[in-house]
């Protein structure tokens, strides 16, 4: 589905295909800052392209695209067993601020109730002011039981739906 962002530039949010992972790969390789959050994305391309084949392969990716490249990639990490999934969001730098994160979160939590799930979680730097105001524009809260002076733990519930 094609949008516009704050700047007023299309972009796209579609689900990965095998055929788009050289693009995520380079996207990732690109990415500024690594490692910075939880270690993540990975600084070493050898370890980032492990990384990002484990979350292609066990989770549920969204990419968000512009003229050919990858700007931004959410994937869901589903746990069938506990109902619930873990949420993960990168955008790249020059595309921050713009409303491509709004767009992939909402694609990523609408995937989550498409799924049955019943909460999707995260976890966020504590730092990160603009990511914990877009998560809780969605409706996640902090965990404070889980959540320590350097990172945040937020979850969304979604609302039971009636039989």
């Amino acid at each position: 589905m094609t949008m516009v962002d704050k700047a007023g530039r299309p972009f796209d949010v579609r689900p990965y295909t095998p055929e788009d992972y050289p693009f995520l790969e380079e996207m990732y390789f690109l990415f500024e800052p690594k490692g910075r959050f939880q270690g993540m994305p990975p600084l070493r391309e050898d370890v980032c392209s492990k990384w990002i084949r484990g979350l292609v392969e066990d989770g549920r990716n969204f990419l968000a695209w512009r003229e050919g490249k990858v700007i931004g990639h959410v994937v869901i990490l589903p746990d069938f067993k506990k109902s619930n999934a873990e949420y993960l969001i990168f955008v790249g730098k020059e595309n921050r601020s713009l409303g491509v994160g709004i767009e992939l979160t909402r694609t990523a939590l609408e995937e989550a109730q498409k799924l049955g799930l019943k909460a999707v979680w995260l976890t966020v730097n504590a730092y990160n002011f603009k990511g914990v105001r877009l998560y809780k524009k969605f409706g996640f809260q902090v965990c404070d039981e889980f959540s320590s002076s350097s990172e945040r733990v937020m979850k969304l519930e979604f609302p039971k739906k009636n039989p």
